[in-house]
């Protein structure tokens, strides 16, 4: 990154950074999800700072991306609730695996792609939440649990497509 892009990130990180983890603490009322989610927005801006270098109000980004993560947390936790509370609906949830005796990988369609397989073997097999899995792969949880969220869709879609292609009949 050349010099004057992290002086312009630093800039606003300095600037912003105290007034974002502020309002996201006092809408979460958890300092520690406030800090990952005010992080989480100045690592989007370093993925996205060329086009946010042009934009006209960078403030004004920050904090619309800041709402943009607060909303996604606060699905986040009444997903959470919702399964906690044993109201979560079925078809979020993973399907129990079939008792077959084999290991997770010989029950995995060959078609999942290989982080699909890794995610839902560290899940399943080994039993690690999204923070554990988050750390063992260094990227954000939110990210992990969106990733494990896509793994858990792609596998259920090859898991009801016979080899060829045709929806296998439920018995």
């Amino acid at each position: 990154m050349p010099r004057e892009h992290e002086d312009w990130v630093r800039q606003l990180y300095l600037a912003h950074a105290p007034d974002l983890y502020r309002a996201a603490r006092y809408r979460l009322q958890d300092p520690e999800l406030a800090y990952d989610l005010t992080q989480e927005v100045f690592l989007t801006l370093l993925d996205k700072q060329a086009q946010v270098k042009h934009h006209p109000n960078p403030a004004g980004w920050l904090w619309k991306t800041l709402q943009y993560k607060l909303g996604h947390a606060f699905s986040r936790q009444a997903v959470r609730a919702k399964y906690e509370a044993g109201e979560a609906n079925p078809d979020w949830l993973p399907a129990p695996l079939p008792a077959t005796g084999g290991t997770l990988d010989e029950i995995l369609p060959r078609q999942l792609p290989e982080r699909d397989r890794q995610l839902l073997k560290m899940a399943y097999e080994e039993g690690l939440t999204y923070e554990e899995i988050s750390r063992r792969l260094g990227i954000p949880p939110a990210t992990c649990g969106t990733w494990l969220y896509r793994a858990r869709q792609r596998c259920k879609h090859y898991l009801t497509l016979s080899e060829g292609g045709n929806p296998v009949e439920k018995t």
